[in-house]
């Protein structure tokens, strides 16, 4: 009887998840940032090929990429500074590992102020940029 309940006492923790749920970490905020901040640094380089990197290349074509990167600046103008105005980040460390972050900028262009979200993932320790999403308020046109 003794083995028997050895043995399910066993099971029971073999089939257990050990998890560890983070959200809104300031370290992970951090991680995030650095993909942004990289990305408009390269934007604004104009170096659109290591920018387009960053992104998922699973969700992402480059041909989109490209016609999105031009519609904006067509429209709102270049960077002039950018900030973040909001964050979220939850984290999932263990057996059922998982990171998503959604940081959303406040960005000052040449025609415009936009307001720009980023949802990205951890996939293999490299933080990717899944969907990019701009909002831009006309009547704020310089």
């Amino acid at each position: 009887m003794k083995k028997y309940i050895l043995i399910l006492i066993s099971f029971l923790f073999i089939g257990c998840s050990y998890d560890k749920i983070y959200e809104n970490r300031e370290s992970d905020k951090q991680d995030a940032q650095k993909v942004i901040n990289k990305f408009y640094f390269l934007i604004q380089q104009n170096n659109r090929e290591d920018a387009f990197r960053l992104f998922n290349q699973k969700t992402t074509s480059k041909e989109k990429f490209n016609l999105v990167l031009d519609k904006i600046e067509n429209e709102n103008g270049k960077i002039k500074n950018d900030s973040l105005s909001t964050w979220q980040t939850f984290v999932v460390k263990g057996t059922n590992s998982k990171s998503d972050y959604l940081l959303t900028y406040e960005v000052d262009r040449d025609f415009s102020h936009t307001q720009e979200t980023f949802i990205m993932q951890k996939e293999s320790d490299t933080i990717k940029i899944e969907k990019y999403k701009i909002n831009f308020d006309i009547l704020q046109n310089k």
